[in-house]
């Protein structure tokens, strides 16, 4: 029997996310170029897409919710950098005015510029890996009551409502979750 190849394809696309960690990740060295996004677990993967996944090996398989987790984070972390981009003077004036309305966005000389971002850019580095961290060591409750929680900007009640169980329950779930999480980061701030 011969495989539909282009119908099989369209199927993984919808189905799974590939993100090219070299690409996305200025500077990440490990031996997994691709990250994949997809509910699938690895085994059925490789048994529906064997031919779609071959040039994606070797790759780290996340879930969806971890990957929602990365892209928030990301796109949290590409606004706030166009915010302090905003807040430099365009024009280089050195004036009282600019002084007392722009101080805080002095730029520095070239040699500390580069030097404040190759610490931003560990930090960061070193933020992302915190984060997938403290995701993969929550249970699965955990982690989607976390979502609905952060997410989808969800009350422990209406949480509770959609799963059929008492807001305590979700309550305690969310706690759990939170403590893990400061735990990751616990001295990082």
């Amino acid at each position: 029997m011969k495989k539909n190849f282009n119908g099989n394809n369209e199927q993984f696309k919808k189905e799974c996310k590939c993100i090219n960690l070299k690409y996305e990740y200025e500077g990440y060295h490990g031996k997994e170029q691709w990250a994949i996004v997809t509910e699938l677990p690895e085994g059925e993967l490789f048994e529906r897409y064997p031919d779609e996944i071959k040039p994606y090996i070797p790759f780290v398989l996340l879930t969806v919710e971890q990957g929602q987790v990365i892209s928030d984070f990301k796109r949290n972390e590409d606004k706030f950098r166009k915010r302090s981009q905003n807040k430099e003077d365009l024009f280089g004036y050195d004036d009282e005015i600019t002084e007392r309305f722009h101080a805080e966005s002095i730029v520095p000389d070239f040699v500390e510029r580069q030097s404040l971002e190759e610490q931003e850019e560990e930090r960061y580095r070193k933020k992302m890996e915190l984060i997938e961290k403290a995701v993969a060591s929550l249970t699965e409750k955990q982690r989607k009551y976390l979502m609905a929680r952060f997410v989808d900007n969800k009350s422990a009640r209406e949480i509770a409502r959609e799963e059929g169980v008492s807001h305590q329950v979700v309550d305690r779930h969310l706690i759990a979750a939170v403590k893990k999480f400061e735990k990751y980061f616990e001295g990082f701030f």
